[in-house]
C-alpha cells in the first residue's frame, strides 16, 4: 500500500459518511469492510489485505462482495477500488481549509444583497406575523444558500455533475452521491435542511439546523420534528395551518412560496457565479485527492461536500457579522407549500 494507513487502529469516531440522493447502502457497511475499503483506496490488493488481516483471500472477497453488490466497490483498471470519494485526514483538512477561504465570497455576496432580500420578504403575507429575523435563517440558509444554490450548480451551471447510478439487487434505480471523510464533524459541513412530506400534499415540513452541537445531534430540531409528527399521528391537527399554530412556527402559503422561490433562485444564481469563477482551482483541488485519480464519479461527490462546507462556514460568518439571526437552539422550522422540487441533483446525463 502507498502511504499505508493504520488499518488496525482506525479511529471510527473520526470517520464520517454522507449520502445525498436516493439510496440505502448502510446495511453493507461494517467496520471490517470500511477498513478493507480504506486499504483499497491506498492501492492495496485483496491479496495484500488478506495477508494484513490474516484472512484467506476467499474471506476477503466474501466481505467485499456486498460492497460490490451496492456499487460502493468497483474494478478500475484491473483492480478493486472504492467507487466513491474517500479522504484521509490530511486531505480532509486541505479541502476544508480551501472551502473555508472560498466561503467569504458567498458571505460577501449575501451581505451585499441582504437589504434587497429583506425588502422582498416584507411583501409576503407571512411577514405580517413573522418578521424577517424570525425566518431569515431558514430562508437564506436553508433555501437560498443550501437547496437553491446546489440546484443551480447542478442544473444550470452544471458545475456539479449528476449523482451517479448506484444499483443494487434490491434497489436497481438508486442514484446518489456518497462520501466518507476522516476528520471532525465540522469538516462535513455543519448545517442541513430536513424536508418531509405532510398529509396535505404539496405541503412540506422544513427544519433547517446546525446538525450537531457539542458532538451530538441537534436536540432542539429532533424534539420539534418528533412533536410535528406526533401531532399528526394523534389526529390533533387536520390542516397545515393548525399544525403551524400548534408548533408555533410559520406557515408559508402558495403565493408566498412562489415569490420566495423566485427570490431564492435569483440570489442562488449570483452565488453560483463565485463557483464558476473558481471552477479551475476547485477541480484542481479534487484532482489532487487519491479518489480524484481513480474514482470516475468522485468529482460530483467532492463538489457536493465542498459546497456544504463553504455554505456552512458562510452562515457562521454572516452570523458573526450580525447579518443572519440564528435562533438560540440553532434550528428553524416552517410549514411550506411547495410543488415538486427540481430533481436536477439526481438527473441522469
Amino acid at each position: 500500500m502507498t502511504d499505508s494507513p493504520n488499518l488496525d487502529n482506525l479511529d471510527f469516531s473520526r470517520i464520517h459518511f454522507s449520502l445525498a440522493g436516493s439510496g440505502d447502502p448502510w446495511g453493507s457497511l461494517t467496520r471490517l469492510r470500511v477498513k478493507l475499503m480504506k486499504g483499497l483506496s491506498y492501492e492495496a490488493t485483496p491479496r495484500v489485505l488478506a495477508e494484513h488481516f490474516k484472512m484467506s483471500l476467499d474471506d476477503v472477497m466474501t466481505e467485499l462482495q456486498p460492497l460490490q453488490d451496492v456499487s460502493l466497490v468497483k474494478e478500475y483498471n484491473g483492480t478493486l477500488r472504492p467507487s466513491f470519494l474517500m479522504t484521509d485526514e490530511s486531505e480532509t483538512i486541505r479541502v476544508y481549509d480551501n472551502a473555508r477561504d472560498f466561503s467569504i465570497y458567498l458571505a460577501d455576496t449575501l451581505e451585499t444583497h441582504y437589504e434587497d432580500i429583506k425588502k422582498s420578504y416584507k411583501e409576503l403575507d407571512v411577514s405580517d406575523e413573522w418578521d424577517f429575523e424570525s425566518l431569515n435563517f431558514l430562508m437564506i440558509g436553508g433555501r437560498i444558500i443550501d437547496i437553491k444554490l446546489l440546484e443551480n450548480l447542478a442544473t444550470i451551471s452544471r458545475l456539479m455533475p449528476p449523482a451517479p447510478s448506484r444499483p443494487s439487487p434490491d434497489r436497481p434505480n438508486d442514484r446518489y452521491y456518497f462520501w466518507m471523510i476522516e476528520g471532525e464533524k465540522k469538516h462535513m459541513g455543519e448545517y442541513g435542511l430536513n424536508d418531509y412530506d405532510l398529509p396535505w400534499s404539496p405541503w412540506r415540513y422544513y427544519s433547517f439546523a446546525q446538525n450537531f452541537i457539542d458532538g451530538s445531534p441537534n436536540s432542539g430540531r429532533e424534539e420539534m420534528d418528533t412533536r410535528c409528527f406526533d401531532l399528526i399521528d394523534a389526529g390533533k391537527v387536520d390542516t397545515p395551518e393548525s399544525l403551524g399554530r400548534e408548533l408555533g412556527i410559520p406557515v408559508v402559503g402558495q403565493s408566498d412560496s412562489m415569490q420566495l422561490e423566485m427570490t431564492s433562485e435569483k440570489y442562488a444564481a449570483l452565488l453560483s457565479k463565485s463557483y464558476q469563477e473558481s471552477e479551475k482551482s476547485i477541480k484542481s483541488l479534487h484532482t489532487g485527492l487519491k479518489a480524484g485519480q481513480y474514482a470516475p464519479h468522485s468529482y460530483g461527490e467532492f463538489f457536493c461536500w465542498y459546497a456544504h462546507i463553504s455554505y456552512s462556514v458562510a452562515i457562521d460568518t454572516l452570523e458573526s457579522r450580525g447579518v443572519l439571526t440564528i435562533p438560540p437552539r440553532r434550528f428553524q422550522s416552517a410549514i411550506w407549500f411547495r410543488e415538486q422540487e427540481n430533481e436536477g441533483l439526481l438527473a441522469g446525463t
